[in-house]
């Protein structure tokens, strides 16, 4: 009678591990997120509206001196209305173009990129692309109300540091 008295408390207290095992868990769960890439904002100031109708944008490996075989590229089109910036009724932004060949949208971390205006023959190099530091973020299991922090820190255009999430192109 002892022995199996000890057995059921045995059980009991296995089974209130379990219970308090499951329970204690999803508490404690902790997943990766991975935050999507930010696109560099990009705008287009002082030109007139048929230099920089269309925009060729292409993609490559980082560090790429030569800049000779792209990854992948894209032709994009504006057929929209200017869109002013306080007092600069002439600046176009490239998140308004349209997408008429290839998949690239804009210009993200990880890559080296160049934007090429065919109507006046100018190619715009963007290198040494940094983001903030929120790309990977640990959070609870089950919380999809996360925010990430990944904009776009830094970069270089045509070999000039700055320190912002958006260019602005000038004629």
């Amino acid at each position: 009678m002892r022995h199996s008295k000890m057995k059921m408390t045995g059980r009991l207290i296995n089974a209130l591990l379990i219970v308090a095992c499951t329970l204690a868990l999803p508490s404690c769960c902790k997943k990766r997120t991975f935050c999507s890439n930010e696109q560099l904002k990009i705008a287009f100031t002082g030109f007139d509206r048929s230099s920089i109708r269309t925009v060729i944008l292409k993609r490559y490996t980082t560090g790429d001196k030569e800049k000779i075989k792209a990854l992948d590229s894209a032709q994009l089109v504006n057929n929209t209305p200017v869109n002013p910036v306080a007092g600069k009724p002439d600046t176009s932004w490239l998140s308004n173009y349209t997408i008429t060949s290839g998949s690239l949208q804009g210009i993200s971390y990880g890559n080296d990129w160049v934007v090429f205006l065919p109507a006046i023959n100018r190619t715009i190099r963007f290198t040494d692309i940094y983001e903030a530091d929120n790309r990977y973020v640990k959070v609870k299991c089950g919380d999809n109300d996360t925010k990430c922090v990944n904009s776009i820190k830094s970069y270089a255009i045509e070999g000039f540091w700055v320190e912002s999430n958006t260019a602005y192109i000038k004629k």
